[in-house]
């Protein structure tokens, strides 16, 4: 049965419903406690990598994971924008008129109740978005604040090619993963795929061991891609290597003179957010130290750095030969470690880690997965007031919700 349901979002409490998002961090989440993700994919090129990703988030029956699958679709001409749920047990209308887009689409879905099939803990809702790519962010953001996710997965917009380079899927994607990271409610994973897919594959015959490595600098955005790394380690045949770049003698003295630059608008603001930050980043890595100290399938390792061609180098000689690395994104906070590796951006989205990882010529190019922690936004803010339906879609109004889904508990 087809069934219209109204807008899944109440406007009258926004920003109170963004500060629950504190305590939906993956930082304050037990590494064995139910997850919510909103794993977005644009086509079938997505699908193996995020597939992979969601096979090494650790989804079992004592760490449940529950996969809103959603297939962004663009939106052409002046329709309204909808997400259509999709039933299991029947075919249901994607919303294409296209032949080949509806098989797209019908592939899409199939996968991914394939990985809910293959995988006990997970529980996957597959639906299709669609909407113009310059608001596609607002309903994604509103259905993670429906659903109360503690994540969005979502696909970088360029692809590695065989020969090592890149390949650019639509321009579009970029503005919309932009978008996300300025105004998502709850925290974002980018996903840069450069062979995540191989490791997927071998689970069909022998199982192959993935290799993970959190790299660490400090921050927010850096706890909660620990965080995440902490959960897939508990996955089995994961391995994850945690290497946290500390500051040596001479970036120390560095860091604390950064502080005496008289331009900085309030200098002792700064510097106790430096602090309240270190002392943030040590008790939850000592958190992390003291719970794997057994595990043997983690390992943890501090290098003293001074400088980020440092990181470069050290990640270059000792830690290469991985199949994902995870960082964060550092967004809202600059290190004094990789101030020097931030003289350029081509892709500011990935961050400063992201996109050092992805320009350098390893001999194995691994995946990279870029952490952000969201921040709960204020009742003052553009984005997701109390104002009305028109202020946080634009102008295109409250989108139509079609549910081809049989009544299912919570959803």
């Amino acid at each position: 049965m087809t069934a219209i349901i109204g807008p899944i979002v109440s406007y009258t409490h926004k920003s109170e419903r963004h500060l629950k998002y504190m305590d939906r961090h993956l930082e304050k989440c037990k590494t064995e406690a139910p997850i919510r993700i909103l794993a977005c994919v644009h086509s079938t090129r997505n699908l193996s990598a995020m597939i992979t990703l969601l096979e090494i988030s650790n989804a079992t029956r004592k760490s449940p994971v529950t996969v809103f699958a959603v297939h962004l679709v663009e939106l052409a001409g002046r329709a309204s924008a909808m997400l259509i749920f999709h039933d299991k047990d029947k075919t249901a209308d994607t919303g294409h008129t296209c032949s080949r887009e509806k098989a797209e689409a019908e592939q899409i879905v199939s996968a991914f109740e394939s990985f809910e099939d293959n995988n006990h803990g997970a529980t996957v809702k597959p639906l299709t978005a669609v909407s113009p790519y310059a608001t596609m962010h607002e309903d994604v953001n509103h259905f993670a604040l429906d659903k109360i996710a503690n994540i969005i997965l979502i696909p970088f917009h360029r692809r590695s090619d065989p020969v090592g380079g890149w390949t650019e899927e639509n321009v579009q994607h970029k503005l919309v993963n932009q978008n996300l990271l300025a105004t998502s409610p709850c925290s974002i994973g980018l996903l840069v795929d450069r062979g995540l897919t191989s490791f997927a594959e071998s689970q069909k015959g022998t199982q192959q061991e993935c290799r993970i490595a959190m790299l660490f600098v400090e921050g927010t955005d850096d706890r909660e891609a620990l965080a995440y790394a902490w959960r897939m380690a508990a996955t089995p045949s994961v391995t994850l290597s945690v290497i946290r770049f500390v500051p040596g003698k001479d970036g120390s003295e560095f860091m604390e003179n950064s502080g005496d630059n008289e331009e900085e608008p309030d200098i002792f603001t700064a510097m106790f957010e430096r602090e309240t930050q270190k002392q943030l980043d040590d008790d939850y890595i000592n958190q992390f130290r003291f719970k794997t100290m057994h595990d043997q399938s983690i390992a943890y390792v501090e290098i003293q750095v001074n400088s980020g061609d440092q990181i470069v180098s050290a990640i270059s000689s000792e830690f290469y030969d991985f199949d994902l690395y995870v960082v964060g994104r550092g967004h809202g906070s600059t290190s004094q470690l990789t101030a020097g590796l931030s003289t350029w951006s081509e892709f500011p989205e990935l961050g400063v880690m992201g996109e050092t990882l992805i320009s350098m010529n390893l001999d194995t190019p691994a995946s990279v997965l870029v952490v952000q922690q969201s921040h709960p936004v204020s009742s003052g803010s553009k984005k997701f007031t109390s104002n009305s339906t028109k202020d946080v879609f634009g102008n295109k109004g409250v989108p139509a919700f079609v549910n081809h889904r049989k009544s299912v508990d919570g959803f």
